[in-house]
């Protein structure tokens, strides 16, 4: 009889303490995680994964304005200065696809130059606003073979006005390819169009600032193969030239180029040159097509 009592208190109790049990209530003010920067940012910054982190931050701290996720900030482009550190808000960055106008100098032009690799942009220590000299190392031309190959300056002190679509200085150049946006005159802008299909370009840092926006073609601006190894330019190939000897109903061309007879035909059994070609005045035909026995009557 006592143990069914007991019993009963026990069903009692658990079904009072189910009844008045509530739900735990949630913290009034959750901490969440939400993307900041890692340093301060710039305007025109392109935003990367190397610039944000995770950070904490009090919902109650939050404005309907702040981002919580860092997919809607990489790829943003900066509009207004960033902290490190603090909330990224929707109003600090342009809108996606949209990117800041280009300041260019009166009648000046932008064009971009895809370069193959960091080495090409200084390992990738360039950056926007400042100044580099463009060199061309054209693929082939005409003087190829006797020099070597060249090199060239074709501008001095041209302005970065963008690397990789950033144009603030918090982004540098990347040690692989990159994609630089440079300010040209009109007459650069047309020499850099057909340079950068015809062979390769390459930017080095000048700390001169701005250049007078001209074109460097002066000799001490080129460099060739040679005259790196130092050795001597080979000659040109003179134009061959022809000397005719005619006798009889016959006639005989002879050919040298570079002070040298060209040979061509069988060659001789005494002196074993190639003996030139015989034209027959008759008839106009190479001694060489005519049939054995001479030409028919």
């Amino acid at each position: 009889m006592l143990m069914l009592v007991v019993v009963g208190l026990l069903v009692a109790g658990y079904v009072a303490k189910t009844l008045l049990a509530r739900d735990e209530a949630p913290p009034e003010d959750p901490i969440l995680t939400i993307p900041m920067a890692l340093s301060d940012l710039e305007p025109g910054t392109v935003i990367t994964d190397a610039h944000i982190a995770l950070g904490r931050m009090r919902e109650s701290h939050m404005t309907p304005e702040t981002i919580r996720s860092d997919r809607v900030v990489v790829g943003r482009v900066v509009k207004q200065p960033i902290t490190a550190a603090r909330a990224i808000l929707t109003t600090d960055l342009y809108p996606p696809g949209e990117f800041p106008p280009l300041e260019l100098g009166e009648n000046m032009r932008a064009v971009s130059i895809a370069l193959g690799d960091g080495s090409s942009a200084v390992d990738g220590l360039i950056r926007p606003q400042e100044f580099v000299d463009v060199h061309f190392t054209p693929a082939s031309y005409r003087d190829q073979e006797r020099t070597g190959g060249m090199t060239m300056t074709l501008f001095k002190g041209v302005k970065v006005l963008a690397v990789n679509r950033s144009t603030s200085g918090a982004s540098p150049a990347a040690r692989g390819g990159n994609t630089v946006t440079l300010e040209l005159s009109e007459e650069q802008a047309n020499i850099i169009i057909l340079a950068r299909d015809k062979g390769d370009l390459t930017l080095t840092y000048t700390p001169e600032g701005k250049g007078d926006g001209g074109v460097a073609v002066s000799r001490s601006d080129r460099a060739t193969l040679d005259e790196i190894l130092g050795l001597d330019p080979i000659p040109a190939a003179e134009r061959p030239f022809a000397s005719e000897i005619f006798y009889g109903s016959g006639r005989t061309v002879l050919e040298f180029q570079n002070r040298r007879r060209i040979d061509n035909g069988s060659r001789d059994s005494e002196s074993g040159r190639e003996p030139p070609q015989t034209i027959d005045g008759e008839t106009g035909a190479l001694d060489s097509e005519l049939p054995a026995g001479g030409p028919s009557a």
